[in-house]
């Protein structure tokens, strides 16, 4: 193969990080940088249909392996925010786990 061909590239396809989609989306290496710097800064491992999602909806999350595992809907009074499990299925949790939700605050949203 000729070299002239060969093309580097600072982006990077990546799966969206919700469990629930399917989208592939482009991150060049700042934007894993900055992940790596931060791990909690989870926007830049979403597509943009997810990363929309996070203004109008609750971010149910692992605490483990960082996987969204679903959006709940907020109340009028809310704001939006990150709740967590401490692990899912992904991470070797089991379903049970998923629905043990760390803060008793928000326990509501699944009755």
């Amino acid at each position: 193969m000729s070299r002239e061909l060969e093309q580097k590239s600072d982006k990077h396809f990546m799966p969206c990080l919700n469990e629930n989609c399917n989208h592939y989306h482009l991150l060049s290496s700042e934007e894993l940088e900055t992940f790596k710097n931060d791990n909690n800064y989870i926007d830049v491992l979403l597509c943009d249909e997810c990363k929309s999602r996070k203004k109008i909806f609750h971010i149910l999350q692992c605490m483990s392996c960082k996987t969204v595992l679903d959006f709940l809907p907020i109340l009028e009074d809310e704001v939006p925010q990150v709740i967590y499990v401490e692990k899912c299925m992904k991470c070797g949790g089991s379903i049970e786990d998923e629905v043990k939700i760390i803060d008793v605050f928000h326990r509501h949203l699944f009755t």
